[in-house]
């Protein structure tokens, strides 16, 4: 009997030490990848003027705060409530695809748009987000799949015409206000992050999108992503927008509506994405826990990776 408790110890021992050394590789292996990836994109970096976030995939994400104060109801909207211009780039062999949204006045849109379509980029959409916003901010959706470092250079001319002869990076701290973000948590069914002075979601579809033949990485705008803006005493403003297909815009406006969201715009971004993919932007401001029970409401309604579809 001790022989075989000796033995079965032994085996026991074994299987730990490899089950660290693959853990061990695995991080290894996944360290490497990403400081590849970042490597990769510092000369995008350069040519943006601006430090990316390099996702786990090997994606990279750019938000450049506007430089234009921007007030809905009269709260002075945070970097991450619709007041930052986006742009994501992934390596689609030896290209990027990027995608990307200018927010801009109405005034800027027809100089912004003339950029666009002469640097060699595509428009794919002009609309707004919200409504009622002072001034009133459109946004031109734009793609390209090209050399991502002349990708770089184009945007950046674009966006120092919008911002002013150089980009402003603005750090807004991020206060709770009362919100318990623990909970927010765990009536989304995922895991916030704290990023220009809001708490915010980002949730991937569960489906998979694909543009010129390459399935996008959830960060290339098809995430849904809701923002919770701090206003005080537990309440805030919430910002959602849901990256839906078509069988999912109905039961999601439905759901917002019947509950006293305000449902703000509903359009498409890209042109040549499949499946098809719609947007529906919403706003309202209330109590935090129970705006993010009406978000999950919505959310049960779309095929999405969260922890769980229940609450």
């Amino acid at each position: 009997m001790r022989g075989k408790a000796i033995k079965s110890t032994s085996i026991f021992i074994t299987l730990l030490v490899c089950l660290t050394i693959v853990g061990t590789v695995s991080a290894k292996t996944y360290e490497s990848e990403n400081a590849s990836a970042s490597e990769y994109w510092k000369p995008v970096e350069k040519a943006m003027g601006e430090k990316g976030r390099v996702s786990p995939d090997g994606t990279i994400e750019f938000t450049i705060p506007m430089t234009l104060n921007v007030s809905l109801n009269g709260i002075k909207l945070n970097p991450a409530s619709e007041r930052s211009h986006e742009f994501d780039f992934m390596r689609a062999g030896d290209k990027a695809l990027m995608v990307g949204e200018i927010g801009v006045t109405e005034e800027e849109v027809k100089n912004v748009s003339m950029m666009t379509l002469q640097s060699g980029l595509q428009v794919t959409a002009i609309h707004n987000h919200l409504l009622r916003t002072s001034p009133h901010i459109m946004w031109i959706h734009i793609h390209g799949y090209e050399d991502p470092v002349d990708m770089a250079k184009k945007i950046r001319n674009i966006t120092d015409y919008v911002n002013g002869s150089s980009s402003v990076s603005e750090s807004e701290e991020f206060q709770s206000k009362g919100i318990n973000t623990t909970e927010l948590d765990r009536i989304i069914g995922d895991k916030g992050s704290v990023e220009g002075g809001d708490y915010n979601y980002g949730i991937p579809r569960a489906d998979k999108v694909q543009m010129n033949d390459y399935t996008l990485s959830p960060v290339m705008d098809v995430l849904t992503t809701i923002n919770f803006q701090p206003l005080g005493n537990g309440s805030a403003a919430v910002i959602g927008e849901f990256v839906l297909e078509e069988n999912e815009v109905e039961p999601v406006v439905r759901t917002l509506t019947a509950n006293g969201v305000e449902v703000t715009a509903l359009h498409s971004h890209m042109i040549t994405e499949q499946p098809r993919i719609f947007y529906v932007h919403c706003w309202a401001t209330g109590d935090a826990t129970e705006l993010a029970g009406i978000m999950r409401e919505a959310l049960n309604e779309t095929n999405r990776k969260t922890e769980s579809k229940s609450s």
